[in-house]
């Protein structure tokens, strides 16, 4: 979730939830000439993060844009929007929903997700990603337009491997069984991270965490080694908090996540299919704030009681900026005095997968155990998960 913090562009954090009922409402009307400066932007993110193709797409739609064409005849509804609302992802990401709907079979022949064939990088390719997109709004203008409305979420599991390190390392001395909470949970995918299969080993003697049979496999590349002798812990209960959580196993919830994932990450995009079949059969309880602060619906939950010699993991990647400033602290707190109340069989576990606060373009994975307390970074990462980086430890 997120906008520009990570210093590739808004989509190098956003992508999962742009924009919930946390936030204020819309800005003035930007025009134009600022739109097109944010669809640059999240073109030069597309980029980095391995999305030639939507890359692309941007910048003719920001080209489009600075010139008052149809797109901007489609933006201009919802122009109030602000920067790290993402709204580019919000309309690449209605594009890519017709196609998977089946409601812009043209459209969609362009696109890899749907068995499409992406046109090549050059001139002509252009000019042909160009005519599909101006058919596109042309037929589909009304649609493109109330997808503005919907946030950007995409639920990246791609991060449960540093996720699931996390876990292992807090834990060492004793593994599961544990609770898992996670704050802006999205689909709640990653609440079943236990479930994966998550390939630690970077081709070496590193560890396999999880379910080595898994359909949903990670194995993100290692440029140091992960641990030694780490187990995974085993997640008894899987709760996700959210302001606007997506059934996952709804066909309307698959749909929205599948559609913000780029469509030319084909391998991505599998990743992400096989993680919602998996949830349809591990429960997991998303409940949404309804207009409550965050903190208040977590400390309820966290004051629920568990089970003789259960841990909690309280964890969140890409979520802190979301969080209005002046409610961070009650969030914190509430955590903290769950901590409080942990004991050595029932310790509790703050894990955060947020933006390097000195290198915006990679990941800083800290944990904090009660009744312990202490910050350890334990990892850098990719944002979508594509590397993990360990951090030695003692």
């Amino acid at each position: 979730m997120g906008e520009a913090s990570s210093g590739a562009g808004e989509g190098a954090v956003a992508g999962e939830r742009a924009g919930t009922n946390e936030w204020a409402g819309a800005d003035e009307p930007a025009g134009p000439d600022e739109w097109s400066g944010r669809f640059e932007q999240q073109a030069a993110a597309c980029d980095d993060l391995g999305s030639p193709l939507w890359a692309r797409l941007l910048r003719i739609v920001a080209a489009d844009v600075r010139a008052e064409g149809p797109s901007w005849s489609v933006l201009r509804e919802r122009a109030g929007l602000r920067f790290g609302q993402a709204g580019p992802l919000r309309l690449v990401g209605a594009a890519h929903r017709l196609a998977l709907a089946g409601s812009a079979p043209e459209w969609a022949s362009l696109l890899p997700s749907c068995g499409g064939e992406a046109p090549p990088a050059d001139a002509d390719g252009d000019r042909v990603l160009r005519s599909g997109w101006a058919g596109l709004v042309d037929h589909h203008g009304d649609a493109l337009v109330a997808g503005l409305d919907r946030e950007v979420q995409t639920n990246e599991v791609g991060r449960a491997a540093a996720l699931g390190y996390a876990h292992a390392v807090a834990l060492a001395d004793r593994g599961g069984p544990a609770r898992l909470v996670e704050i802006g949970c999205s689909g709640g995918l990653n609440l079943r991270l236990d479930r994966f299969g998550l390939d630690l080993s970077g081709g070496g003697s590193g560890p396999v965490l999880g379910d080595p049979d898994s359909r949903v496999r990670l194995a993100p590349e290692m440029p140091t080694m992960a641990r030694a002798g780490l187990l995974t812990v085993g997640v008894v209960e899987r709760t996700g908090i959210d302001p606007h959580p997506i059934d996952p196993t709804s066909v309307e919830g698959r749909l929205t996540l599948l559609s913000f994932v780029w469509p030319d990450q084909v391998e991505r995009f599998a990743r992400l299919a096989a993680a919602i079949d998996l949830a349809r059969e591990v429960p997991a309880e998303l409940v949404a704030t309804a207009g409550r602060p965050t903190a208040e619906v977590l400390a309820e939950v966290l004051a629920r009681p568990v089970g003789a010699g259960t841990a909690t993991i309280v964890q969140h990647s890409i979520v802190w900026q979301y969080i209005p400033t002046d409610q961070r602290a009650a969030v914190t707190a509430a955590i903290e005095s769950a901590g409080e109340r942990a004991t050595a069989g029932e310790p509790v576990v703050w894990v955060r997968f947020e933006p390097d606060v000195w290198d915006r373009g990679r990941v800083a994975v800290w944990v904090r155990r009660w009744p312990e307390g202490g910050d350890r970074l334990v990892a850098h990462a990719d944002y979508h998960g594509r590397w993990l980086a360990p951090v030695p430890t003692p």
